[in-house]
C-alpha cells in the first residue's frame, strides 16, 4: 500500500472516531485540500499534517503511527514498539547525537549547498595512498571518483 493510501485511510478513521463530518475536519485546512488528502491524491508536509493530527486532538507522532500502521497491517501499538526498539538503537549507535549537532543553540547550522562533504573518505584515502595504492585502485575500493581521490590526494 502506498502512503498516500495509508494516510488517506488514517486521515478518515481518526476524523470519524473523533465524530467530525468531512467539512468539520476542513476547518484545520482548505476543504479541497482535506478532500484529495482523504482521496489520497495529495502528500502532505509535516506541518500540515501536524496542524491537522492537531485537529483532531492527536499529536504528529500519533498521525504517523496510524499511516505506518496502516501500510504494514499492523496494529499502531505494534508500530509504534517497533518504532521505539529502532529509535533507541539509533541513540546507541551515535545516530541521535549526529544529529544533535545539527543544531546550535535550537537553529539549524548552515551548510554549503551541494553534496555534503565526507571526511572519512579522506581519511581512507590518506590510508590506502600509505599503503602504497595507486589513485585508480583506491577510487575503486572506495566506490568514489577519481577527482575526489585527486582532491584528498596531497592533504
Amino acid at each position: 500500500m502506498h502512503l498516500k493510501e495509508a494516510l488517506a485511510g488514517a486521515l478518515r478513521g481518526a476524523r470519524a472516531h473523533q465524530g467530525l463530518s468531512y467539512e468539520e475536519l476542513a476547518g484545520a485546512t482548505h476543504r479541497t485540500y482535506v478532500g484529495k488528502l482523504e482521496q489520497a491524491r495529495a502528500n502532505a508536509t509535516l506541518e500540515k499534517l501536524d496542524e491537522i493530527a492537531d485537529y483532531l486532538g492527536l499529536d504528529l507522532l500519533t498521525m504517523v503511527t496510524l499511516v505506518i500502521a496502516a501500510q504494514g497491517e499492523e496494529l499502531p501499538s505494534e508500530a509504534l514498539q517497533r518504532t521505539a526498539l529502532r529509535v533507541r538503537e539509533f541513540e546507541i549507535s551515535g545516530g541521535w547525537q549526529l544529529v544533535e549537532e545539527q543544531f546550535s543553540d535550537g537553529k539549524l547550522i548552515k551548510r554549503s549547498q551541494g553534496k555534503p562533504k565526507r571526511p572519512v573518505n579522506a581519511n581512507y584515502i590518506r590510508a590506502l595512498k600509505a599503503q602504497g595504492f595507486d589513485r585508480k585502485t583506491i577510487a575503486e575500493k572506495l566506490g568514489v571518483a577519481r577527482s575526489t581521490v585527486q582532491k584528498y590526494w596531497n592533504t
